[in-house]
């Protein structure tokens, strides 16, 4: 009898113990399952959502690509509507050849570019530093030395060769 009750006794041990290895494993379960949840949430959102300096990157790199296309393509009234880009060009030449009733090209490409920045780039509040290759063109506005930049660039013909104009935006 004291064997059988013996028995009973470590069965019951036995089965409690194995409720108690179930519930474990149940809750192992639900722990996994609530991480893997978790993971996949976080993932969502940071696939779906792309960081906020990267689109500002992004949009000042647009910026400054389409600033400079629009820039170099713009007429100059007060040269005969020559195109900002023939003035830049004549400008990197070692002798001017167009002149603007009172101004060479330099200072009607430089007056122009001046415009342009002011009613544009400073207007919207962004810093940048623009300069065109073998001219003095060159335009700062709170740039600093280090700061993260975002540059775009536009190539201008010449004979020979070629004028490069480049604008850094800043990321301040």
């Amino acid at each position: 009898m004291k064997k059988k009750n013996k028995e009973a006794s470590e069965n019951m041990k036995h089965r409690k113990n194995m409720k108690k290895a179930q519930l474990e494993m149940i809750g192992l379960t639900v722990i996994v399952v609530i991480v893997i949840i978790a993971m996949m949430i976080f993932m969502v959102y940071k696939i779906g959502n792309p960081r906020e300096d990267i689109k500002k990157r992004y949009m000042d790199k647009e910026i400054a690509t389409n600033f400079l296309i629009a820039m170099t393509n713009t007429n100059v009234a007060e040269c005969n509507n020559l195109t900002l880009s023939s003035l830049i060009a004549d400008c990197a030449r070692d002798y001017h050849q167009i002149n603007c009733y009172d101004l060479n090209s330099c200072q009607a490409a430089n007056q122009t570019i001046h415009t342009l920045l002011s009613r544009t780039l400073d207007e919207w509040g962004l810093n940048y530093n623009l300069s065109v290759q073998n001219t003095d063109i060159s335009f700062v506005n709170q740039c600093k030395p280090g700061s993260d930049q975002v540059s775009g660039f536009s190539i201008i013909p010449r004979n020979p060769g070629q004028v490069e104009v480049s604008l850094r935006i800043c990321q301040e």
